[in-house]
C-alpha cells in the first residue's frame, strides 16, 4: 500500500507538471503574431575575451545558460543547473558530507581537475572564496551557493583555459555569472518546494523591481530561500541497516560495547544495560555462538543528505550616465545559517586494569575497551551549525575616450565563515569516567592515548563505577565539564583596481584590427582558525585547522583580434587571436612571475560554417591555505616499511608490496602543515573544433580539447612518507635503487616521522603538500540547438549537449608512471555526460522537459572491475501566463523516482555513492509570479 501511495503521489505530480498547460493551450487562441525588424547589433564582452564583438561564437568555445534556462530545466537553483552541465564531470564532496575538513559548500568541478581549477567570477569580476578549505591543506573554493538565483541573468561557461585573460585559477574553464540590470518592473514571486518521500521542503520568496530616471538606472532584489533537512532515515533505500545489500551488514549499529582487549577482540556482554536504554541487545554472526551481546540500534535519523539551510540575499545595479561615460555599481550580499547532520558522536577508551596503579611495576590484571554514541538526547553532538556572510561591491567609470572603450574597475569582497559543533574534552572526559589524572588513572607514556587504570575505580568486570555512569542513562548535564564547542572562524577578503583599454587601432586589409589591454593589481587575504584545543587534538573525535595569509599581485595583459582575410577573399573569411599576458606575485610562494599565452584561428569558408583552433597556457597559484595552513592534528594508519625490510631481512630487489599485512602502524598521530614555498602549476589548453548554423532553425558546435598540468600540488600522505623515510634509512628504495641518505629529500623526509615506545613504533607521522604530480584530459564537446516555429501550434525548441572524455592521464609522485585513469575503479569523474532539453512555447503556455544522463561509472568498492550503467533523470516544468501580470509553474524533478543505483558492495550507509547520484528522489515547486 505505501508504495502504491508513492507512486500515485509520483503521478499527481506528473499530471500537475503537463496536464493543465495542455488544457490551457485550447484556450489560449489561435496565433502568435511575427513581427520582424532591423536593428544594429550591440557590441559585447563575452566571457574569454576583453574586446567586444557581436557574436558569442568566436575561437574560445563558450556555453551560456540564461535564468530561463535554469527555470526550463526544473532545477531548484542556480548551482543545481550548473552542477548538471555535462563540462562539469567530476564531483565535490560537499553538503551532503561536511565534516570538521569538508566545507557546507557547492563548488563545481569543469573536466575533473578539482574545484580549484575552474575560475568563478560575477559580472567578470574576481570574488572571494570560501575561508575554510576543503581538507586539512586543501584548497580554496569558491561556494556558489552564496550567489541567490533570483539576481542571475545569465551564466556563461568557457569550456579551456584563460590564464591569459584572467591569470590564475582559469585552467579548466571559467564561469562567469552575469547578474540582472535595466529591470524597471517590480516583480513578486513565491516558491513551494517539497519531495514524495519527505523531507527537503523549501520555501522561496524573492521581490525584484527597477526604475530609470534621466541617465540613472537602478536594479535592485531580495530573496529568501528557506529548506528543511533530509535525514537519513527519510528515504527506503536507506531508512535502516536492513537496506544493506549484504545480510552480514544488515544489523543494527554498534552504539555500545564492552570488550576484553586481553588477546585481542573479546565481546563482554551488556544485554541489560541495553533493555533499560531502549536499544537491542546484538549478537555478531563473527562471533559465533554465545551469550555475549553488544547494544545496537537504528542511527540513520542523525545523518543528513541534504541540509537545513536559511538564505537571504540582495543585489542592487546603478548605472548613472553623463556624456560618453557611465558610473556603475554592484552590490551583492547573503547571509546564510545552516544546520549538518553527522553520524551520532561516539567515545571510546582502551584501558590497562592494574592491581596498584603507584607501584613501580605494577601487575597487569587485564585489559578493557569501553564505547558508547550518544543520541541527541543524551549528549547534543549530531549536529554541526554554520554562519555564513558575503558581501560584494563592483563599482567604476566606465566609457568612451575618442574612438576606445575605457575601464576603470574597483571590487572588494568580503566572505565571512564560521561552523561549530559539540565534542568532549578528551582527558575531562577520561576524568569523569576514571576520576583524577595522575591519582585514578595515568598515560603509560607521552603520545599513547590508552590508560592504566587502578581497580579501586573499577567494579569486579572492570566497569568503571566511581564516576560517569558510562552504560547508563545519561543527559547533557553529566558531560558539563568535559563539554567543549569546537568553533572555526574564518575570513576571507579580495579587492581588486584595475584599467583596461579596448577598440580598434587601424584598419587591416581584412578589417579593423581590435585590441584590449589591462592592467590590474589585486590583494587577496584569508584567515581560518580553529580553536587551538581542537587543533592540538585535545577533543577527541574531532580535529581542525588553522591558517591565514596574504599575498598580492599585479599583472599586464593585452590581445589582438586580427582579421586576416575577409569572407569575399576566395578562401573564405579568416580571423586570428593573440592574447598575453604577465601575473607577479608578492607572497611567500615561489611563483615570482608568471607569463602566459594564447593563439588562436578561426576560418569561415561559409556564412554558416566555422572551424576553429586555440592553443592557450595556464598556470595556478598554489591556495593560501595550501601555503600557510598552520599545523594540524589528525589520526591516521599505515604501514612501518623499515620495521617490515628489517625485520624481514628483505634485500634490494625484494618485493615490499606485502609489508601492509604485518607491519601496520594502528592509529597514529598525523600532522598536517602548509608549504610556502610550493611554485605555481603550469599548464596548457588546446582546442580544435567547429561551429555550424545547419538552415535557419539548427546550430551545432563539435570540439576537442586537451587540459594538461604539470607540477600539481598533492599532499603526500603518511603512508608515502613511512616509505620515504624507510628508503633513505635504508639507503635502497622499494625498487632497490640506490638512495642518498644525505639529500634534502631524505633529510626532509626522516624529520617527518617519529618514534617511540618499547618496539620503537611509529608515533606520528608530518605531511605536507608538493609540486608532484601530472593531469591530462583529453576529450569532446557537443552541443545542438534547434528551433522550429509554427503559426498554428507555437515554437518548438531542442537543445543536446555531450561530452565524453577520451582519456585522462595522471602522474602523482615523481617515480609513478603516467597512467590513464580514465576507466580506474577508484575514478568518480563520468567518462560521458549528456543532456536534451525539449521545449515548447505557446502563446501564454510553455511546457519543458529536461533529460539528464550520466554515463557508465566504475563500481567503487567492488572486488572485481566492473561498471554501473547509465543513470537518467528526467525534469518537467512548464508555466501558464494568465494575464501580464500574473503567471503560475510548475516543476517536477526526478520525475520517475530514480534513486541512486546501487551494488552488492555498498555494504554501508547510504548503500550507493550519493556524491555522484541525486539521492533525494522526486521533488516538485509550485510557484507564483505577478509583476507590476
Amino acid at each position: 500500500m505505501k508504495a502504491i501511495h508513492l507512486r500515485n503521489r509520483i503521478a499527481q505530480a506528473i499530471c500537475l507538471a503537463l496536464f493543465p498547460f495542455a488544457a490551457l493551450a485550447q484556450q489560449a487562441g489561435a496565433t502568435d503574431e511575427a513581427a520582424s525588424s532591423s536593428q544594429t547589433l550591440e557590441k559585447i564582452e563575452v566571457t574569454g575575451s576583453r574586446i567586444k564583438r557581436t557574436e558569442i561564437e568566436g575561437v574560445d568555445p563558450v556555453q551560456v545558460l540564461t535564468a530561463a534556462d535554469i527555470q526550463h530545466e526544473g532545477f531548484a537553483n542556480v548551482y543545481d543547473a550548473l552542477s548538471n552541465l555535462t563540462v562539469n564531470n567530476g564531483i565535490f564532496i560537499g553538503e551532503e558530507q561536511t565534516n570538521n575538513f569538508n566545507a557546507n559548500a557547492q563548488a563545481l568541478n569543469l573536466r575533473g581537475f578539482g574545484p580549484g581549477y575552474t575560475l568563478i567570477l560575477i559580472n567578470g569580476r574576481r570574488i572571494p572564496s570560501l575561508p575554510k578549505p576543503s581538507d586539512a591543506v586543501g584548497g580554496n573554493v569558491t561556494n556558489l551557493a552564496m550567489i541567490p538565483t533570483s539576481a542571475v541573468e545569465r551564466v556563461e561557461i568557457l569550456t579551456s583555459g584563460a590564464s591569459a585573460i584572467y591569470g590564475s585559477d582559469a585552467v579548466a574553464g571559467v564561469v562567469n555569472v552575469i547578474l540582472k540590470d535595466r529591470v524597471e518592473e517590480t516583480t513578486l514571486s513565491y516558491r513551494y518546494g517539497d519531495t514524495v518521500h519527505g523531507g527537503g521542503r523549501s520555501d522561496r520568496a524573492t521581490v525584484s523591481s527597477g526604475f530609470a530616471h534621466g541617465d540613472t538606472r537602478v536594479t535592485w532584489g531580495l530573496e529568501l530561500d528557506r529548506r528543511k533537512p533530509i535525514r537519513g532515515d527519510q528515504r527506503r533505500w536507506f531508512d535502516s541497516p536492513e537496506r544493506s545489500p549484504d545480510p552480514d551488514y544488515r544489523g543494527l549499529s554498534q552504539v555500545m560495547s564492552f570488550w576484553d582487549r586481553e588477546s585481542g577482540w573479546g565481546l563482554l556482554d551488556l544485554s541489560s544495560a541495553c533493555n533499560s536504554l531502549g536499544y537491542q541487545p546484538v549478537r555478531p554472526g563473527w562471533a559465533g555462538e554465545g551469550s555475549e551481546h553488544y547494544c545496537g540500534d537504528n542511527d540513520f535519523d542523525t545523518y543528513t543528505i541534504r541540509n537545513k539551510r536559511d538564505r537571504l540575499s540582495g543585489f542592487a545595479n546603478l548605472t548613472h550616465s553623463f556624456g560618453d561615460h557611465e558610473f556603475y555599481a554592484t552590490l551583492l550580499a547573503t547571509r546564510s545559517k545552516a544546520d549538518a547532520g553527522v553520524q551520532r558522536y561516539s567515545w571510546s577508551v582502551d584501558y590497562e586494569v592494574v592491581d596498584d596503579l603507584h607501584a613501580v611495576e605494577p601487575e597487569a590484571l587485564g585489559w578493557r575497551h569501553i564505547f558508547r554514541s550518544f543520541r541527541d538526547f543524551e549528549f547534543p553532538g549530531g549536529q554541526q551549525r554554520f554562519n555564513e556572510n558575503s558581501q560584494l561591491l563592483i563599482t567604476g567609470l566606465r566609457g568612451r575616450l575618442g574612438e576606445f572603450d575605457y575601464g576603470i574597475n574597483y571590487n572588494y569582497g568580503r566572505y565571512g565563515y564560521k561552523d561549530s559543533v559539540q565534542r568532549l574534552n578528551d582527558e575531562a572526559m577520561l576524568s569523569l569516567v576514571f576520576g583524577q589524572k595522575g591519582v585514578d588513572w595515568t598515560f603509560p607514556w607521552e603520545g599513547s592515548r590508552w590508560v592504566r587504570v587502578g581497580t579501586d575505580r573499577l567494579d569486579g568486570n572492570y566497569v568503571p563505577n566511581r564516576g560517569l555512569d558510562f552504560f547508563g542513562a545519561l543527559t547533557p548535564d553529566a558531560f558539563r565539564s568535559a563539554l567543549h564547542t569546537s568553533v572555526g572562524d574564518g575570513r576571507s577578503t579580495s579587492q581588486s583596481i584595475s584599467a583596461d583599454l579596448s577598440g580598434s587601432l587601424f584598419e587591416l586589409p581584412a578589417g579593423p584590427l581590435g585590441f584590449a589591454t589591462v592592467a590590474e593589481f589585486t590583494r587577496d587575504t584569508y584567515s581560518f582558525l580553529t580553536d587551538q584545543p581542537t587543533v592540538d587534538g585535545d577533543i577527541y573525535g574531532w580535529s581542525g585547522i588553522r591558517g591565514h595569509g596574504s599575498r598580492n599581485r599585479s599583472a599586464l595583459g593585452g590581445e589582438f583580434a586580427i582579421p586576416l582575410l575577409k569572407s569575399d577573399s576566395g578562401f573564405g573569411q579568416w580571423d586570428a587571436k593573440l592574447a598575453a599576458r604577465y601575473d607577479k606575485y608578492a607572497d611567500a610562494s615561489d611563483v615570482g612571475g608568471a607569463f602566459t599565452y594564447q593563439a588562436g584561428l578561426s576560418w569561415r569558408p561559409t556564412d554558416w560554417l566555422m572551424f576553429r583552433a586555440s592553443r592557450a597556457t595556464s598556470f595556478r597559484a598554489p591556495d593560501m591555505h595550501v601555503m600557510f595552513a598552520e599545523r594540524s592534528s589528525s589520526y591516521t594508519s599505515g604501514t612501518d616499511y623499515l620495521q617490515c625490510v628489517q625485520k624481514e631481512n628483505l634485500t634490494p630487489g625484494q618485493s615490499w608490496q606485502r609489508c601492509g599485512e604485518k607491519y601496520g602502524t594502528g592509529s597514529i598521530r598525523q600532522y598536517a602543515e602548509g608549504d610556502p614555498k610550493l611554485h605555481e602549476e603550469t599548464g596548457y589548453s588546446n582546442t580544435i573544433g567547429l561551429v555550424a548554423q545547419v538552415g535557419s532553425h539548427h546550430s551545432f558546435t563539435l570540439d576537442w580539447y586537451r587540459i594538461q598540468l604539470e607540477d600539481q600540488i598533492g599532499l603526500i600522505g603518511a603512508d608515502t612518507t613511512l616509505r620515504y623515510a624507510a628508503e633513505c634509512v635504508l639507503g635502497f628504495d622499494a625498487q632497490g635503487h640506490g638512495v642518498d641518505r644525505t639529500s634534502p629529500k631524505c633529510r626532509a623526509m626522516l624529520a617527518r616521522v617519529s618514534r617511540g615506545g618499547p618496539n620503537d613504533n611509529v608515533t606520528s607521522v608530518i605531511t605536507s603538500p608538493f609540486n608532484t604530480g601530472m593531469y591530462r584530459q583529453d576529450g569532446i564537446d557537443f552541443t545542438w540547438n534547434s528551433v522550429f516555429p509554427t503559426d498554428r501550434w507555437g515554437r518548438f525548441s531542442a537543445r543536446f549537449n555531450y561530452t565524453h572524455i577520451l582519456k585522462t592521464l595522471s602522474r602523482y609522485l615523481p617515480e609513478d608512471e603516467v597512467e590513464n585513469i580514465r576507466d580506474a575503479q577508484w575514478q568518480s569523474d563520468f567518462r560521458t555526460r549528456s543532456t536534451l532539453t525539449l521545449g515548447w512555447d505557446y502563446q501564454r503556455v510553455s511546457a519543458y522537459v529536461h533529460i539528464n544522463q550520466l554515463g557508465s561509472s566504475p563500481v567503487r568498492w567492488a572486488d572485481e572491475y566492473k561498471r554501473v550503467g547509465s543513470w537518467t533523470m528526467v525534469n518537467l516544468s512548464g508555466s501558464y501566463r494568465f494575464s501580464d501580470a500574473l503567471t503560475f509553474g510548475v516543476a517536477v524533478t526526478n520525475v520517475f523516482d530514480r534513486k541512486p543505483p546501487g551494488d552488492l558492495s555498498e555494504k554501508w550507509w547510504p548503500y550507493a555513492d550519493v556524491s555522484k547520484y541525486n539521492p533525494v528522489g522526486t521533488e516538485y515547486f509550485l510557484s507564483a509570479e505577478y509583476k507590476f
